[in-house]
This record gives structure tokens, C-alpha cells and sequence, in this order.
């Protein structure tokens, strides 16, 4: 057997069996001649390989590699100039694509352009044994450097081409991890010959070693070679994976699938790729999950209109200091429904709503839990989006965030203090705490007041009966039972809708809001968002350029500085306001925002402010607060609560949950949570009255526990990881099914035998 007949065949086959026979017969011919080289020219490759956990980021690290070569290409063909400090960049300047990304491109160009790297995925033999193939038309790789790049591991080649996305030389490596067998193949402009290899994982004597490793063939010393016709293969690597692992992603479309999987990972590609499914029979461009939220659409897309947005903000960047600066944007999606519960998990993972972005493709995600939990938003956890780019953080910043794998970040100061900054974003925003109050309105559960003010007596007789010193809520209010009321920590007080503004040319007003016209408080080195309305048009403003921009902010006094902004949108923005490092209490100046009118005078509004002492600490109280709460029930996996709380679908795993919801903890329990549900249903069926009495006493149990549990998180210091955090809440969940348990067992027993009284009264 020929090298080219090897070639020929091992290409056109989609047969792993095929490949194997062809390997024998190709190996028995030029035996003595063949040798298995280790990648890398490591044996002991194997962690290194399989350093990636998900396939499905394996493909993306191939991706990314051919996009780089198109940008290797087109650097090649533009001898470098301009130069170039960012992927992003080098598209802009190379292949003119828009600074704000493929969705300002028409239909034909993203569609054109995505024939320079292809995805091809085969049926083989099944879902964990697909053939899958990624085409670039980029630079190729010249025989002699295919070892020192397509076939190394932590070689350094990138690391000084900044208009590339890659930099360690090994991701794309992490696919023969979940292959049988690997072909790569190339040709570069610079030689008439293509090179190809095959890569396949080798046992090594047990009795020797402890691991196989990975290994490519080479045949007299080198890589095969064969001479095509440009036609037959043109300039550009072809990498064909047989036997690919695709379990994870076995749909045509959405979450589940890998074209949902390249959307939400190249979240906001550099270039477009074609995918081109042989599977489900179609192809279609993608082009990242942020440009579609932002309306580009494709042939194909599902409903061919853009999503339905009942809010968004355009992206705006926030410095963090040392750390550098981050970018920022969100939108939010038209509520759930019946239909469609989960609005976003067309776009991300609904769990993970917080895409944190390098060169467009996601390296990271955080938990809805910083939407729950710490914005105190629960109600949009499926139907919110938010974007940080963090292509603008300082080196040492990206280094302390992600790791290599681009599979997660680290937590950490850096960690931290985004998570702190998106929470500031987001409670700042008017319309966020709007959109979640009306959801929580239209989703409330009709409730009962006098059985309400009844579970809160009973909760509270309950507390006192075991020495808990309380505040007790009645009917929503908190009443004073001793020196001192407590009030929960963070309160949302409930804003009404903004009114529409009245757009004006030329504008007419601009107004620096702030409570009560008093003057606006920092603590040292405090930063707050400070809200601006009025009835310019969008245009007037341009957070990115100041030079270009008619709103201009104006910080006198020397303990704080202006930072940046958000975009204008329908008349509403907002500013950032930093107090600087050694800003002492009692500095004092003025904020004032300007709107200048070409010919006109220009419009003007301003605020005092003042720096002021840090509250201290509140020292540890004796007694528990207890904060107005409220029980409501949700029926199962179908309510649509079920999937807002995320909860687990496993109805035997969960059985409540509570929420701080403006200022309310809301107790959430399960109805089909197995105990309980069985309980309730042997009742209905011999006495309906000891039916309704045995929930509320089930309710009054949950509610006890609740407090507690919330008092003890509430005493607890510090923001802990998310790992901490998704560890915390599955011990929560336990614990929580145990005290169902046991909130059964006592409303039963209390349903069936006359209850006694604190004074000890039946």
C-alpha cells in the first residue's frame, strides 16, 4: 500500500474498522519503516491530553485553532499592518468585520465568510463514536513545523502573536483524548506537498509502565507526504477525528446539541464557521449567542425574527482598578411561560447566565446564584443574559482569573470583585427590580391573610417556647418586642414603573437623581451608580468616547472620581462614581452632569456630596430577628417557579427553599415532595379539615426552620466561592428534605391529637 492510497483512504472513510485494516495493511508493507512518535515528544502525555473534562470544549479549542489560522493568513497577507493587539482587531482590520461583532454584518457576509473554517460531523458509529471534522483555509503548516505546533504540547508559538487567540500550544490536543483515531493533515502556500499523520493512543507494557501515552505516525523519520492537486486539497489543515465522543450533545438544536454548544462557547466569535451536520441534515452559520441576542439572524434560525427583549443594555466598560477594566452588557428575554419555561436556555446554560469572555469565547460562567441570591432578582433567572468582557483586565488579572482549559475561573480577589461590581450593575438598574417585581406579582400564589397572620403567630410561639428572644412579624409588619426592631439586610424597596420619557430634539432637560434632593453620601473609596434621566436621544451620548459624546460629568473636589458610564437608553443612564484610595471623611464637592446643545445654552444639573464614616460593625445580637415571611407552595417540575428556583428535577432531592424578596423572606416548598404529598393524600381521603390543618402546621415547621436557617447565613462573613456556594446549597437541599421529614412527622401528630398551648392549655 502507497502512502497516497493510505491517504486517500483513511480520508474518505468514516470507518473506524476501515482505518484499523488500512493501519495493518499500510504498517505490514513498509514494516521496519513505520515508527510511533509521542505528541508533544513526551511519553508521559497523557494529563497533559486529557486535561479538558467535556468533548464538547475539546471541538471548540480545534475551532479556535482554525480561526487563527485564517488570522495567521490574513497577517501574512497584510505583512502585519496594521498592527494588530487582539484577535478582534486583527478581523476588524484584516477581514473588516465590525468592531461590535457579526451582527452588523448582512446575511451573505457572515454566510461567506463562514466557509473559511467548517465543521463537519458524521453519524460513525453512534452518538459516543462520531466522525467529526474541522476545515480551516488558513496559513497551513509547513512538514517541519507540525511537531513544534498542530503536534506539540506547551510550546510557546503563540505567545507573542497578540492578534492570535491561542497561547499554550495544547488545547486543541485535548480531542484525542475522546477519539480513536485522529488524521491531521496540511498544506502551506510555501510547499507543494501536503503532510498528514495519524494520532491514536498506544498501551505500553504493563510490566514497564504505568500509562500508555499518545502517539502520530511517521514512516522513514518524517511525517507522510503525498503531492495533490490544489484542487484535490487546497492551502489549509484538515483535523478528521473518527470515533468522536458526542454523547453529551445528541440533539439537532438547543442545549443538547453541538450547535447550541459552538453558539453559547464562541459566545461572540471572532469569525463566523459553517457547521455542516450530516447527522440531523442541515447547516448553518454560527455565529455566537451574543449576536443573535443583539438581532442577527441567520438562514435557518428558528422563527426568523431576532428574540424577544423586554430590556437591554448595550455594552459599557467598568474599571477595577489594578485589575483593569471589564465590559458589560445584559438583556433581558420576555418572561416564561407554559411553553417556554426557560427563555434563555436558547442563547446559555440558564443555571450559568454570566458569559465571562476572552477574544469572544467564553472561558468562564457564573452561577445564577449572583442573580438569586446576591441581586436579589430570582424571578428573571430564566429569561436573564449579562456579558463581561474580559479581553480589558490587566495580564496578571487574566492569569489569576482563568486557567488554561478556558473551562473555569478561579476564585479569588479577582474573582470577587467582578461578582461585587455585576451586583452593583444590576441593583442599580431601575428596571431589573421592575421586571422582577412584576414577575413576582403575575406569579404570586393567592393566599389567605388571616391563615398568613396565623402561621406567623404559630411560627413565633414556636421560637419562644425553645428561649428564642424574637421580633415577630404580623401580618407583614414587624412589631417591637423589645429595645430594638432589626430589619432585613438588603431591603428592595418596591419602585414603581419608571414613566415612558418623552424624547425631545433638541433635548430639553437632564436631571442627576438622587432621594430627597439631599446630598449624595460615599464612604472612602465607596463606588456607587448614580442614575441620570432626561430627553436626549440616545445619540447624545457616547459612553466609549468622551470626545464624542454631549454628556459630560464634572467631579469637583478630590475623594472622588467620575469612571465611566452606560449607555443612554430611552432617555435613562447611569454614572460610575469611585471614591478614591485616601479620601478622608468630611470631603466634600460636587457632581455635576451637562448636556451641551449645539447653539443652544447648555443644560446642566448637579448634587453635593460628602464623604462619611463607615457604619461600624453591628455587634452579635442575642435574640433572633424575624422577618416579615411568607409560605407558598409550587406543584411540581411543570410550575414554572420549579425551574425560577432552580431546583433539581428529581422531586425526591428538594423540598423547600427561601428567598429574600424586598425585604420578605418567602418560604418555597414542594407539593409533590414525596413525604409530605403522601401524607396530605391520606388525610383528603378520611377528613378534608384535617387535611387543610395538617399543611399549615407543615407550613409553620418549614417556616421555623427557614428563620433559623436564614439568621445563621445572615451571622455568616464574607462572600465564599461558587463551588462553595453550589456545595452549600446541595447540603441546604439535604438538610432541608430532612426537616420535611420531620415537619411531616410533628404536623401529623399534632393534626391528630389536640395541640398544647404555651400557657399549657389544650
Amino acid at each position: 500500500m502507497t502512502i497516497e492510497d493510505f491517504f486517500k483512504t483513511i480520508q474518505s472513510t468514516d470507518d473506524v474498522s476501515e482505518i484499523e485494516a488500512c493501519l495493518r495493511e499500510f504498517e505490514s508493507t513498509h514494516k521496519g519503516n513505520i515508527d510511533w512518535v509521542p505528541v508533544g515528544g513526551k511519553k508521559s502525555n497523557r494529563g497533559i491530553i486529557e486535561v479538558s473534562a467535556d468533548p464538547g470544549r475539546s471541538l471548540i479549542e480545534r475551532i479556535t485553532n482554525g480561526i487563527d489560522a485564517i488570522l495567521e493568513s490574513e497577517h501574512d497577507k497584510h505583512n502585519g499592518q496594521p498592527v494588530c493587539k487582539t484577535p478582534r482587531e486583527a478581523a476588524t482590520a484584516w477581514l473588516n468585520i465590525p468592531e461590535n461583532g457579526l451582527s452588523e454584518m448582512t446575511i451573505q457576509e457572515r454566510r461567506q465568510l463562514s466557509n473559511k473554517v467548517i465543521v463537519k460531523i458524521s453519524p460513525g458509529g453512534g452518538n459516543d463514536s462520531r466522525v467529526l471534522g474541522v476545515r480551516d483555509y488558513g496559513i497551513g503548516v509547513v512538514p517541519e513545523k507540525m511537531s513544534e505546533t498542530i503536534l506539540s504540547l506547551n510550546e510557546n508559538n503563540k505567545l507573542q502573536k497578540h492578534y492570535l487567540a491561542g497561547t499554550y500550544g495544547q488545547g486543541g490536543s485535548s480531542t484525542f483524548a475522546v477519539s480513536k483515531y485522529t488524521l491531521i493533515a496540511s498544506r502551506s502556500s510555501d510547499n507543494p506537498s501536503t503532510s498528514f499523520t495519524l494520532v491514536c493512543f498506544l498501551d505500553l507494557p504493563p510490566d514497564e509502565y504505568k500509562t500508555g501515552h499518545y502517539v502520530y505516525l511517521t514512516i522513514d523519520g518524517s511525517l507522510p507526504k503525498v503531492k495533490l492537486p490544489i484542487k484535490k486539497f487546497p492551502i489549509g489543515t484538515e483535523i478528521k477525528h473518527y470515533g468522536y465522543d458526542l454523547s453529551n450533545y445528541p440533539s439537532p438544536l438547543g442545549p443538547n446539541s453541538i450547535y447550541g454548544l459552538l453558539n453559547q462557547t464562541l459566545f461572540d466569535p471572532i469569525l463566523p464557521i459553517w457547521l455542516d451536520n450530516r447527522i440531523h441534515d442541515y447547516r448553518r452559520v454560527i455565529k455566537g449567542s451574543r449576536n443573535a441576542l443583539n438581532g442577527a439572524i441567520d438562514e435557518g434560525d428558528e422563527k426568523r425574527r431576532r428574540p424577544d427583549l423586554v430590556h437591554n443594555i448595550k455594552m459599557f466598560y467598568v474599571s477595577l482598578g489594578d485589575f483593569g477594566r471589564i465590559g458589560v452588557e445584559y438583556w433581558v428575554l420576555e418572561r416564561p411561560d407554559q411553553k417556554n419555561k426557560r427563555p434563555s436556555a436558547a442563547f446559555i446554560n440558564p443555571q450559568k447566565p454570566f458569559i465571562l469572555t476572552l477574544n469572544g469565547q467564553s472561558h468562564a460562567e457564573f452561577s445564577s446564584l449572583l442573580l438569586r441570591k446576591y441581586a436579589e432578582l430570582p424571578y428573571l433567572s430564566q429569561c436573564f443574559i449579562c456579558h463581561i468582557d474580559c479581553n480589558y483586565l490587566a495580564p496578571s488579572a487574566k492569569r489569576t482569573l482563568f486557567v488554561s482549559n478556558r473551562e473555569e475561573a478561579r476564585f479569588g480577589v479577582v474573582y470577587q470583585h467582578i461578582q461585587d461590581e455585576i451586583v452593583k450593575v444590576l441593583r442599580s438598574d431601575d428596571i431589573l427590580i421592575r421586571l422582577n417585581d412584576e414577575a413576582r406579582l403575575q406569579g404570586m400564589h393567592e393566599t389567605d391573610e388571616s391563615a398568613t397572620k396565623e402561621i406567623r403567630k404559630e411560627v413565633a410561639r414556636i421560637l419562644r417556647i425553645h428561649g428564642i428572644d424574637i421580633s415577630q412579624a404580623v401580618g407583614g409588619e414587624l412589631v417591637d418586642r423589645g429595645n430594638k426592631v432589626d430589619r432585613p439586610t438588603h431591603p428592595h424597596t418596591p419602585r414603581s414603573q419608571p414613566e415612558i420619557i418623552d424624547l425631545h430634539e433638541p433635548p430639553t432637560y437632564i436631571h442627576l437623581l438622587w432621594k430627597e434632593e439631599k446630598e449624595i453620601t460615599f464612604y472612602p473609596e465607596q463606588r456607587r451608580y448614580i442614575r441620570i434621566e432626561t430627553d436626549a436621544h440616545n445619540q447624545h451620548h457616547n459612553p466609549y468616547d468622551r470626545n464624542k459624546s454631549n454628556i459630560n460629568v464634572i467631579v469637583t473636589g478630590e475623594s472622588i472620581s467620575f469612571k465611566g458610564s452606560t449607555s443612554l437608553k430611552d432617555g435613562r443612564m447611569r454614572i460610575i462614581i469611585d471614591g478614591i484610595q485616601g479620601g478622608k471623611v468630611g470631603d466634600g464637592g460636587l457632581i455635576r452632569v451637562e448636556l451641551s446643545r449645539p447653539g443652544l445654552s447648555t443644560l446642566s444639573d448637579e448634587r453635593k456630596f460628602r464623604i462619611v464614616d463607615v457604619p461600624p460593625a453591628r455587634p452579635g445580637d442575642r435574640h433572633v430577628t424575624l422577618p416579615p415571611f411568607d409560605v407558598r407552595s409550587v406543584n411540581g417540575p411543570r410550575d414554572e417557579f420549579w425551574a425560577t428556583l432552580g431546583w433539581p428535577e428529581d422531586i425526591n432531592t428538594v423540598a423547600s427553599s427561601s428567598l429574600i424578596e424586598n425585604g420578605v423572606l418567602v418560604v418555597y416548598y414542594s407539593k409533590v415532595f414525596p413525604r409530605y404529598a403522601n401524607q396530605l393524600l391520606a388525610f383528603e381521603k378520611k377528613d378534608t379539615a384535617k387535611a387543610i390543618s395538617f399543611t399549615k402546621r407543615y407550613e409553620v415547621w418549614l417556616a421555623v426552620h427557614s428563620l433559623l436557617l436564614h439568621q445563621d447565613q445572615q451571622n455568616r462573613e464574607g462572600r465564599s466561592s461558587e463551588e462553595e456556594i453550589e456545595d452549600s446549597q446541595e447540603r441546604e437541599y439535604e438538610e432541608r428534605c430532612r426537616i420535611a421529614v420531620l415537619a411531616t412527622l410533628f404536623a401529623t401528630r399534632e393534626t391528630q391529637q389536640p395541640s398544647i398551648r404555651e400557657d399549657g392549655n389544650e
